[in-house]
């Protein structure tokens, strides 16, 4: 039985810029956005700097305290692939 292999491994440190760079664009703190999400102050750091990999509810309960899609935020985690030859 094959196991499945996705096409491209996620990148969490690069996810993890993204929410710092939303959050900073919003203009808000480690602790402002803590406590517009409900994630520790803690935990928002560790996610920031590559460190954990965000749950499917904690990236929802961030992106909702940034006022964006958590969807963005959990694409960057992906590279970019290069265009394919025609």
């Amino acid at each position: 039985m094959d196991t499945f292999q996705p096409a491209q491994a996620y990148d969490v440190a690069a996810c993890g810029r993204a929410i710092a760079r939303a959050r900073v664009a919003a203009g808000l703190t480690l602790d402002e956005l803590a406590a517009l999400s409900g994630v520790s102050r803690r935990h928002l750091i560790d996610l920031e700097h590559g460190n954990n990999s965000p749950s499917t509810r904690v990236l929802y309960a961030i992106s909702l305290g940034l006022g964006v899609d958590g969807g963005d935020l959990f694409r960057q985690g992906f590279p970019a692939t290069a265009p394919s030859a025609a």
